[in-house]
């Protein structure tokens, strides 16, 4: 196990560094509402290598950037929050960053080209977990009417996926230990490389909120 796990780490690390120093270049999509030109300055001091082009058809990526409005609480003035997704050549969405700081926002869109993986999650285990609260009197009078009501609640994850990066068969173990990891079907996913870890990047049915899965490297299978 020990030389499989070993195995699994050089493979997954094994990106070459002239891949990441090869220029790239990205187009806005029609719907962007920041300008090219606020994007241009934190995009070359994150990833040099990376530029903007109006040709959609000779880019490698492709970006949407929204900049609107948030408002905090009543009475408080709204402030700027820039949402970002990165597409790859394909449409297949590779990351999705919202900060206030534009600059902090492109920050996490570099990271993700520099360290991006395809992870192919072929199967999964998944662990449910279930907890009667109608007898939880810790939230007091009005927990206990609350707990009374709500009754019964299971909550699943997943705690290990077998994946293909790279070419390799890694099993990876769910690092997410206080709140879980949520549950991910088998299917190709963009992620990003941290160490003896992989951040696994997807987005929820329905509501389309984007989840960021952290997996330690377990084995192989």
């Amino acid at each position: 196990m020990t030389l499989n796990l070993f195995a699994c780490l050089v493979l997954l690390c094994a990106i070459p560094a002239s891949a990441q120093n090869t220029p790239k270049s990205i187009a806005l999509t029609d719907k962007s509402t920041v300008p090219p030109e606020e994007i241009l300055k934190p995009l070359h001091k994150g990833c040099p290598n990376v530029s903007i082009t109006n040709d959609l058809t000779k880019s490698n990526y492709t970006l949407e950037a929204i900049k609107s409005k948030v408002r905090q609480g009543l009475g408080m003035e709204a402030l700027d929050t820039f949402d970002l997704t990165l597409f790859d050549s394909d449409g297949k969405a590779l990351r999705s960053a919202s900060n206030p700081s534009l600059a902090n926002a492109v920050k996490d869109l570099c990271q993700a080209i520099k360290a991006s993986v395809m992870v192919e999650v072929v199967d999964t285990q998944n662990l449910t977990q279930s907890r009667d609260a109608r007898g939880d009197t810790s939230g007091g009078a009005v927990g206990t009417v609350v707990n009374g009501v709500t009754g019964r609640r299971t909550h699943t994850d997943t705690s290990t996926i077998y994946v293909i990066v790279n070419g390799e068969h890694a099993l990876l173990d769910c690092y997410e230990r206080r709140t879980g990891c949520p549950t991910i079907g088998p299917g190709k996913y963009y992620g990003e490389q941290d160490g003896d870890g992989i951040w696994v990047n997807f987005q929820m049915p329905l509501t389309h909120k984007w989840v960021r899965n952290h997996y330690k490297v377990a084995g192989s299978w």
